[in-house]
């Protein structure tokens, strides 16, 4: 396992949604970080998509102003 140090600030909101919601700070933390990981992931995924759409696209565009 690994310590982090986090802003008192955070902390502070923390330890507040933890008791209203009623679970561990630790249980807590892990399920945000995978939440965002997640997120994370899927942004790059669209990103890369995004991307190919994008050079497919060019490719197109050239092949049409070719044969004009």
């Amino acid at each position: 396992m690994t310590t982090i140090t986090i802003p008192i600030k955070i902390e502070k909101e923390l330890k507040l949604a933890s008791q209203n919601l009623g679970f561990s700070k630790e249980e807590l933390l892990t399920n945000a970080i995978l939440y965002y990981l997640q997120i994370l992931e899927k942004k790059i995924e669209l990103k890369n998509e995004l991307n190919q759409w994008e050079k497919i696209s060019n490719i197109d565009l050239i092949k049409f102003e070719q044969e004009i």
